[in-house]
C-alpha cells in the first residue's frame, strides 16, 4: 500500500469548538507543516477560546523541540459535531450537534524527533492520556510533532483528538482519493486501538498492578513485530494470516505479563485490531516502526505510570540500551483521546 504523507508539524490541540480563527483555510493550504497548527472546539465561548489559545502557545521558546519554530503565525481551525461523529469514532454517541471543548495545539518539529505529547490541563482531560494521544497519533500517520492538549472545562478529551486529525486532513490533504481512503483506515485503526486499551483499562480497575501504559507498548511491539512479518503475512492466506497474528498477540502478551490483565474476549479484540493493522500500508511504513519504537522505548524509561515489574528482562535491557533512539521525554497521544 501506498505511505502516507509523513507529517511533521507540532499540533496544539483545544478542548473547544468554535468559528475558525485566525490565518484560516487558505493560510492553513499556504503554509501547511510550516507554521504552528491550533484547533478550537466549538463549544467555548470567546473568552474560553482565548484562555484555551493563552494556555496551549504559553512558554513555547522553553521546549527543546520548538526551537527555532516561528509561533507568531498560526493556522487556527473549529472543531465541531460534525468533526467529532467524523473523526472520533470510538464514541458512538457524539452527533453532529454535540459541542467540542477540548483543544490541540502542533508544531511541526525536526526530522527523527518523534511526536511528543503533553497535557497542559491534565486536571481537566479525564479520558485520554499523554501516552493515548501519543500513539494514536502515530499509528494515524501522523509523525514527529509537538502537540499540546488543554480543556478550560473538564472533558474527556476527544475535541482534542478530533482536532489532531482534522488539522492532518486540512494541512496536509491527501493527493488521491486512494490515499484518503489508506489515511483514514489508518485512523479507524488507531480508533478502535484506543477502544481496545479503554475496554482493558475498565476491566482492571481495581488491579494495583496494571497501567495502560503497559498496554500501549505491548500494542507497540505487536506491531513492530507484524511489519517484521510482513511479507509472509502476504503469502498467506486470510485464515492463516490470522493465526500467524494470534501467535505474534500471545507470544507479546506473555512477554509482557499482561496475562492476568487480558481476557480472552480481550484477546479477541486484540487480535482483530492488529489483523486490521495488518491489512493497512502501515505495515510497510518504515518511518511509522522507527515511531513506534521511540514512543514504546521512551514509556518503557520515562513513563509515570509504567509497571516495569510486568516487563521481561530483554525488553527492559533493551529500552534502557537506548537501541531504538528514545527522545526527549514527555509521554503522548493514543488511544484515550475524548473531548
Amino acid at each position: 500500500m501506498k505511505k502516507l504523507p509523513k507529517i511533521i508539524t507540532t499540533l496544539v490541540l483545544f478542548t473547544s469548538l468554535a468559528s475558525s480563527t485566525a490565518f484560516a483555510d487558505e493560510k492553513a493550504k499556504d503554509e501547511g507543516w510550516d507554521v504552528p497548527n491550533i484547533a478550537l472546539g466549538n463549544g467555548l465561548t470567546a473568552a474560553e477560546k482565548e484562555d484555551t489559545k493563552t494556555i496551549l502557545m504559553k512558554d513555547l521558546n522553553k521546549v527543546d523541540v520548538m526551537k527555532g519554530v516561528e509561533v507568531s503565525k498560526y493556522n487556527e481551525f473549529i472543531v465541531d459535531g460534525t468533526d467529532l461523529v467524523k473523526y472520533v469514532t470510538d464514541v458512538p454517541e457524539f452527533t453532529e450537534s454535540s459541542k467540542a471543548f477540548s483543544s490541540a495545539f502542533i508544531a511541526r518539529t525536526k526530522e527523527g524527533s518523534g511526536v511528543t505529547v503533553e497535557i497542559m490541563t491534565p486536571k481537566n482531560i479525564t479520558a485520554r492520556t499523554e501516552a493515548m494521544y501519543r500513539s494514536a497519533a502515530i499509528t494515524s500517520g501522523v509523525f514527529d510533532a509537538y502537540i499540546r492538549i488543554a480543556s478550560v472545562r473538564t472533558m474527556d478529551g476527544s475535541g482534542a483528538l478530533a482536532g489532531i486529525y482534522k488539522i492532518y486532513d486540512e494541512v496536509d490533504p491527501a493527493a488521491t482519493e486512494a490515499e484518503q481512503a489508506d489515511r483514514n483506515e489508518q485512523r479507524e485503526v488507531a480508533q478502535e486501538q484506543m477502544q481496545v486499551v479503554s475496554a482493558i483499562d475498565a476491566a482492571n480497575q481495581t488491579n494495583e498492578n496494571y497501567s495502560s501504559e503497559n498496554i500501549l507498548v505491548m500494542l507497540a511491539d505487536i506491531q513492530l513485530e507484524l511489519q517484521k512479518i510482513n511479507d509472509k503475512l502476504d503469502g498467506m492466506s486470510q485464515a492463516n494470516a490470522k493465526k500467524e497474528v494470534e501467535q505474534v498477540v500471545d507470544a507479546q502478551i506473555e512477554k509482557h505479563g499482561l496475562e492476568e490483565a487480558i481476557t480472552p474476549e480481550l484477546r479477541t479484540q486484540v487480535v482483530t485490531n492488529m489483523v486490521n493493522f495488518s491489512s493497512t500500508n502501515g505495515i510497510n511504513d518504515t518511518e511509522m516502526g522507527k515511531q513506534l519504537s521511540n514512543f514504546k522505548n521512551d514509556i518503557i524509561k520515562n513513563g509515570a505510570e509504567f509497571k516495569e515489574n510486568l516487563l521481561s528482562d530483554e525488553n527492559i535491557a533493551k529500552a534502557k540500551s537506548g537501541l531504538a533512539g528514545v527522545w526527549q521525554g514527555v509521554k503522548d497521544f493514543f488511544s484515550n483521546l475524548f473531548s
